[in-house]
């Protein structure tokens, strides 16, 4: 099964820091397509498709109101048909898109679906089904910090309303008794959480250090870690989940003076290339050997690499990854940089001639500084 978390938007009307169905994700977009078309109205959201391990398998940004895609099944598989990949990762990208759309019902496949410019608001998408939407989140920053990594209070209410449905379904007694067990752990963790959110962080790890001591679920280690993490407890941290999980969960904070304090207790070359590229200091990212290769770490190295105007390397570098955000930037890098290749030869020309047109010429450079600038921020 997979998951969306919306992670960051211009419109209120998408669960933000909150992992839900695909099958949700593409219901809400299909119907704030069908409004924003409507109304001329135009936002963007970032998103993260993600596994029941909360790996990300792809990410990437949906425009609202566009008229490029019909819901996010669409808008994915729209991106994804705009790679040019090898074969093999052609079949990794066919089977994970079949995956996509098994997910959702036909009615929201692409090729059922019309959206005719004059049609009036009222939409009837919804009618016989039911949404899980509706809850808005007013937890702290550390309830964001701890979703975007994945081991947090959204996917411990997943983790309860799956056993809760796998309950139902039980024939056997002692199956369902089994689970209703899970089911009054996991809430009792809930309730662990909810009260670090709230602010007795350190009643929470005392409690889930007990729990660790007992050999706790893998759930229980990801929010233990969490809130370790934010105590600032790096060696308690590394000795629930290990060392790589904790550097991974730290490049994905994205805090540099963490990555760095844990650098020194646990120093490595992935460490140095983490905190480099955090930093910006892209030829030192590019220098690092032996480091630990992540989809992540992949996707920084290709814009390493677009930083210090090597693009050909970078198009390779990411070529494989399902990233259409990092795609768009090379391709934004490569129209950009010839704008400014187009300028300077305008520029020149323009000194050639006799006589010189020095307001067009200072007009071009001006243009041409702004290109520049641009590009720099991409």
């Amino acid at each position: 099964m997979f998951f969306v978390m919306f992670l960051k938007s211009e419109t209120k009307e998408v669960p933000m820091f909150q992992k839900i169905s695909f099958q949700e994700a593409c219901e809400r977009t299909h119907e704030l397509e069908r409004e924003y078309r409507q109304q001329e109205k135009r936002a963007s959201i970032d998103f993260h498709v993600l596994n029941d391990e909360n790996q990300e398998l792809y990410a990437g940004t949906y425009q609202l109101g566009s008229h490029f895609a019909m819901n996010l099944l669409d808008h994915i598989k729209k991106q994804l048909s705009q790679m040019n990949l090898k074969p093999q990762q052609e079949a990794i990208k066919q089977s994970f898109l079949k995956k996509l759309y098994h997910e959702v019902p036909y009615r929201l496949h692409p090729e059922a679906i019309e959206f005719p410019e004059e049609e009036e608001a009222e939409s009837t998408l919804m009618t016989g089904t039911s949404s899980k939407g509706g809850h808005t989140s007013k937890l702290s920053r550390l309830h964001r910090k701890m979703i975007y990594g994945g081991s947090t209070l959204s996917v411990l209410l997943l983790s309860i309303g799956c056993w809760t449905t796998v309950s139902a379904s039980q024939q056997q007694s002692d199956e369902v008794v089994q689970l209703q067990q899970k089911l009054k752990e996991e809430e009792k963790l809930k309730n662990l959480y909810e009260t670090a959110l709230l602010g007795d962080t350190e009643k929470a790890i005392e409690q889930l250090s007990k729990k660790k001591r007992k050999q706790g679920s893998k759930v229980q280690q990801e929010v233990y870690m969490s809130l370790l993490l934010e105590e600032k407890k790096y060696k308690e941290a590394v000795k629930v989940r290990g060392k790589k999980k904790v550097e991974d969960r730290l490049l994905e904070k994205g805090d540099v003076q963490q990555v760095k304090a844990f650098q020194e207790l646990f120093p490595s070359a992935t460490g140095k290339f983490d905190v480099a590229y955090l930093e910006q200091r892209w030829e030192d990212v590019l220098s690092q050997k032996g480091v630990r290769m992540t989809e992540k770490r992949q996707r920084m190295k290709g814009y390493a690499l677009l930083r210090t105007g090597k693009v050909e390397e970078a198009k390779k570098q990411v070529n494989h990854l399902q990233d259409e955000r990092i795609h768009q930037k090379i391709k934004q890098y490569e129209q950009v940089q010839q704008e400014i290749k187009d300028l300077q030869k305008q520029i020149e020309e323009e000194q050639q001639k006799d006589p010189k047109d020095e307001s067009k010429i200072q007009s071009l450079t001006e243009e041409k500084q702004k290109k520049e600038k641009a590009l720099n921020g991409i």
